[in-house]
């Protein structure tokens, strides 16, 4: 198969002329809509035209748009329209863009059957000058497929330093306040990342209350608030007000309380002049442009954490059942107010993820593991005890060795894959010193959790390609038809019989010819191209109360379980339509 190249050249004659024939004669394009186009290309100095060669030849050209990270046009040389040609186009510019959208006319049925087969999906309806436009987002599991065994986009240059800390197992205060000390002095001292005066953040995990049972705290579902409380000590000579702020991910109208649940307002006693609590959820925010515009064209951030000097995010060590591990990249979702974490799901998760650490810019990452969390992490999966403390400055650097410790590989992780291939950080070991005890010396892999997307009797799951996201999201909503049925207590919910079989559909791919006769349910934008045949659950992956309502929704007589406060939920779902609505 002959390689393509992709150069950057103008808005060329041949591309004009390419242009004008491809749409001459279109069914439902207006004859005036090649120049009106091109007029607004010659007008968009920030616009970037791509040459297609092949084999010396020119197979064709791309119009993309940096700034929102977009295909304006991509057409293929002379009337050669082969899909092979096409395809190797937009590897090459993924290749040098991660991951990318692209713009079609409506009326382009050809482009819109290339484009869904090699793996964008429509997500979005627009008009300009009068023309109708297909908005539409390519899927990441499609993104990591096609760049399989390629550098990143945006290889990252500088070697990072990772420190680790080994904890004595008696875990006393005065133990782990001088092992954060030893960990922050390996980093070159504290006023590397903090300067005399400044207003500092820390952000700790507090995502809900999974971590006090019966009264007593249980290790590795929220930061320890002993490595808070020696950080608070650290910082008060030298900063001027130190803010401890969360916003919790479940517990969602009740980050205060889960303050006070694990005793944070505590800390406040410290110096209660400088040090304060601040409820990320509750907070001022300010809206601030996504670079690339990458899923979500802007986000809304605490102003606390816009307005902040420093900011140290200090998240635990453990699994997560769809990210494959919540570490430095994952903790800042509990960065941002309620809204913001609810679309981030309906946008793209692994992606938003990365644009947060574009506009929330940790200077310092510590990940507390005293007490990580194996299993179905993570707020159901169990403790296990590793007497670590390891640091950075660099999110996915910190990400990479503490993934390795956990007998992980770090591009497992979607969100720290993506992170690396768009140049956050690197998981390369040759491009991280690490300074300290080896990752050899301290590695305890940790159990993983068991993602069982099988089927039942009648309900019938399509998983190919799916990506963790939604294996692990899925799994969280079938695992709980997967108890006795109050129909019949002889057999599991899952297996309660259908006069028509439902097929549930997650991933890229698909291993059936889809019945229209059969109830058929589609999950998330790898699977937005189906929305007619069927129920479509959007999200990437889609949100565990997005699954739980529509999967439960076929079993009109049984109690749908509560993934987070109930008022809370219903109240997000309607903002996010009004959302969605104002998009269309």
């Amino acid at each position: 198969m002959s390689a393509i190249a992709l150069r950057k050249s103008k808005l060329s004659t041949a591309l004009r002329s390419r242009f004008r024939d491809y749409y001459l004669d279109m069914p439902g394009v207006d004859p005036s809509y090649t120049d009106g186009r091109w007029r607004q290309w010659k007008e968009s100095p920030d616009l970037i035209t791509y040459l297609a060669r092949k084999e010396g030849k020119v197979a064709g050209w791309i119009v993309y748009n940096p700034a929102m990270s977009a295909i304006e046009e991509i057409l293929v040389s002379g009337g050669d329209q082969e899909t092979g040609t096409f395809f190797r186009m937009i590897d090459e510019l993924i290749a040098a863009q991660s991951l990318v959208s692209a713009t079609i006319l409506s009326a382009d049925q050809a482009k819109y059957r290339w484009m869904v087969e090699y793996g964008f999906r429509p997500t979005r309806m627009l008009t300009a000058n009068g023309d109708a436009f297909l908005k539409m987002d390519l899927s990441t599991s499609v993104l990591f497929k096609r760049l399989e065994g390629r550098a990143p986009a945006k290889a990252y240059r500088k070697k990072e330093r990772v420190a680790i800390e080994k904890v004595p197992a008696s875990q006393t205060y005065e133990e782990i306040k001088e092992s954060l000390g030893s960990l922050i002095s390996k980093l070159g001292g504290l006023r590397k990342f903090v300067k005399p005066g400044q207003t500092v953040v820390i952000k700790p995990n507090l995502v809900a209350d999974h971590g006090m049972v019966n009264g007593v705290y249980r290790g590795g579902v929220v930061t320890d608030i002993r490595i808070v409380k020696a950080l608070v000590e650290f910082l008060l000579p030298v900063a001027g007000k130190v803010t401890i702020a969360e916003g919790s991910s479940i517990n969602r109208s009740a980050t205060m309380k889960m303050f006070l649940l694990y005793g944070y307002d505590k800390l406040i006693d410290l110096d209660p002049r400088k040090v304060s609590l601040v409820d990320l959820n509750a907070d001022e925010l300010i809206e601030k442009p996504v670079p690339g515009a990458k899923r979500m064209a802007s986000r809304k951030v605490p102003v606390t954490l816009d307005q902040a000097d420093a900011i140290i995010n200090v998240p635990v060590m453990k699994i997560h059942f769809a990210a494959v591990a919540s570490l430095a990249v994952k903790s800042l979702q509990g960065a941002m107010p309620p809204l913001e974490k609810y679309m981030s799901h309906f946008f793209g998760l692994w992606q938003n993820l990365i644009n947060i650490h574009r506009l929330v810019k940790p200077k310092l990452h510590i990940i507390d593991g005293l007490v990580g969390q194996e299993g179905f992490g993570p707020v159901s999966g169990t403790p296990k005890t590793m007497n670590l403390l390891i640091g950075g400055a660099n999110p996915v650097a910190v990400d990479a060795v503490t993934m390795r410790i956990m007998g992980l590989d770090p591009v497992t992780s979607p969100p720290v894959r993506l992170a690396h291939m768009q140049g956050l950080g690197p998981v390369e070991p040759e491009k991280i010193s690490i300074i300290g005890p080896s990752i050899d010396e301290v590695m305890s892999p940790f159990e993983q959790p068991e993602i069982n997307v099988t089927s039942g009797r009648d309900i019938i799951i399509h998983a190919e390609n799916a990506c963790p996201g939604c294996a692990g999201y899925l799994h969280f909503a079938v695992a709980k038809l997967r108890r006795p049925d109050p129909k019949d207590l002889t057999r599991l919910l899952i297996d309660r019989p259908f006069a028509r079989k439902v097929h549930i559909f997650l991933g890229p791919t698909i291993d059936r010819d889809i019945n229209p006769d059969e109830t058929n349910i589609f999950l998330g934008i790898c699977q937005r191209h189906h929305v007619d045949k069927g129920t479509h659950l959007p999200g990437c992956p889609p949100h565990a109360e997005v699954l739980l309502k529509g999967i439960f929704g076929l079993f009109p007589d049984v109690e749908r379980p509560k993934y987070a406060d109930e008022a809370e939920e219903i109240k997000l779902e309607k903002m996010l339509n009004e959302t969605l609505a104002s998009l269309y």
